[in-house]
């Protein structure tokens, strides 16, 4: 079955599940999501949005919010991705679904750290590992959030948190068979024993990694385990194997139009070549790397290339040629800041606007309790006002009742002998007893009969009652 046959099907058997199983059918939607093209993903998550919307289960609406902001979030939509997360994780709150809850803050956590904020996506990130374990619903999810936290920690040079963290991330994908995370995991798994020297060990976790991806017929997870063992190659001083392998990544990458990646496997391929003084051969794939990085306008990388260039020309003793590049690097390095700047500004506006919303939730929440509560007070004070006349009514009726049994009494002890053919005085004190002792009854049945008149003239006619609103 394809990826897009899972989620369709996924999709399917949501829309007809209990509401009780919601979150464990959803979870296969997020184990395959990621996987479909920007297409695919757009077509599913508005259509499931608009079947909820129209059939109105709360929950699953609530479900279908998040997928949608899952979909932004791919596209790196990420101001419309947060004002989704926001906006479903309220309704999960409102609804006590803690996975639900849980889902929002891991890509909320993922959106942070792509802004540059780690210690907010670190504590998110915490938050929603420890009811993803918790609930054990949704391993893929788990292994998103463990891979999330894993790679922070390294960044941090936390490196046993992060090799712990990518262990538990490639564990929890391997329980459902989701490749993407389980190839991601090795790689960092890599690059963890990388850095604390265990050579043998780095090695195979990236062959590892590789064979998987192989198996699975990932073109992007073949290119990209194929660039980080020949990374691994050139950190060894390997430069013949790295040579070979970033060729072989390039060629993957040029043929299914990876270009991003293509553009670093140019320059990984440039820097093997200006360490073996093959300067021609560097020139011409820096400069096969440059063209691309122009077209698709990604100044990170053409100003990658202009330094090595500038370092290529220099080592030729043309310092003109290593001029010009050399200010070129400068002049789109100082663009690239600016933009960064600019772009970082707008991120902490839009991290301080997902915050201030979800404080505001919290207080919302909050408020909303107090007036269920108060709402709660009000309505048992009505009950008990209503008990209170209920009852003093029915004393009065027994009351008169009473009055009629004490005028009437004589005649109607006087009927009862004569139909039980006897004057006995102790039967006629007992007949009295009788008399007092059917007040009691006779006020709980009259009791009875005018509450359930009072709840039938209700439901007829229901009165609006007044309560306080948020």
């Amino acid at each position: 079955m394809t990826h897009l046959e899972q989620v369709r099907e996924s999709i399917n058997e949501l829309k007809t599940c209990p509401v009780a199983d919601t979150s464990k059918h959803f979870s296969r939607i997020t184990t395959f999501f990621k996987y479909l093209p920007k297409d695919e993903k757009s077509e599913h998550a508005h259509a499931f949005y608009q079947w909820a919307e129209t059939n109105c289960e709360p929950l699953k609406l609530s479900y279908a919010k998040f997928l949608l902001g899952m979909y932004h979030f791919t596209v790196e939509e990420f101001e419309r991705a947060l004002q989704l997360f926001a906006e479903s994780r309220r309704q999960f709150e409102d609804l006590d679904d803690a996975d639900g809850k849980a889902n929002c803050a891991l890509l909320t956590a993922a959106t942070y750290r792509t802004f540059g904020n780690i210690d907010l996506a670190l504590k998110m990130s915490w938050e929603a590992y420890s009811q993803l374990k918790q609930s054990a619903n949704n391993p893929s999810a788990l292994a998103a959030c463990a891979n999330n936290m894993a790679n922070i920690n390294f960044e941090l040079h936390n490196y046993d948190e992060a090799r712990s963290m990518f262990l538990v991330a490639y564990n929890e994908s391997e329980k459902v068979e989701d490749f993407y995370f389980m190839i991601y995991a090795l790689h960092g798994l890599g690059k963890v024993s990388m850095q604390q020297n265990k050579v043998a060990e780095a090695k195979e976790f990236f062959e590892k990694a590789l064979q998987l991806a192989h198996e699975n017929h990932t073109l992007l997870g073949i290119s990209n385990s194929i660039t980080e063992l020949a990374n691994f190659y050139a950190t060894e001083n390997d430069l013949a194997e790295a040579e070979r392998l970033s060729r072989q990544a390039l060629a993957i990458r040029e043929e299914n139009h990876f270009t991003a990646g293509a553009i670093t496997n140019c320059i990984k391929l440039g820097e093997i070549y200006i360490k073996q003084s093959r300067w021609e051969e560097a020139l011409h794939v820096l400069n096969k790397g440059l063209a691309m990085a122009e077209q698709i306008k990604v100044k990170p990388k053409i100003y990658q290339v202009h330094l090595l260039l500038s370092k290529i020309y220099k080592a030729k003793n043309d310092l003109g040629k290593s001029l010009y590049h050399y200010e070129i690097f400068h002049e789109v390095r100082e663009q690239v800041q600016e933009e960064d700047n600019a772009r970082k500004l707008a991120d902490a506006k839009i991290i301080f606007e997902a915050e201030q919303t979800k404080k505001e939730n919290i207080i919302i929440k909050r408020q909303k309790q107090e007036i269920e509560k108060k709402n709660t007070e009000l309505q048992e004070t009505i009950d008990e006002l209503t008990l209170a006349r209920v009852s003093r009514k029915a004393k009065a009726l027994t009351l008169g009742v009473a009055i009629m049994m004490f005028i009437f009494e004589d005649p109607i002890i006087g009927f009862s002998l004569r139909l039980l053919s006897s004057h006995n005085y102790w039967l006629s004190l007992f007949l009295k007893m009788t008399i007092i002792f059917s007040l009691s009854p006779i006020n709980r049945a009259i009791e009875n009969y005018l509450l359930k008149k009072v709840i039938k003239k209700k439901k007829q006619n229901p009165e609006p009652l007044v309560q306080l609103q948020a």
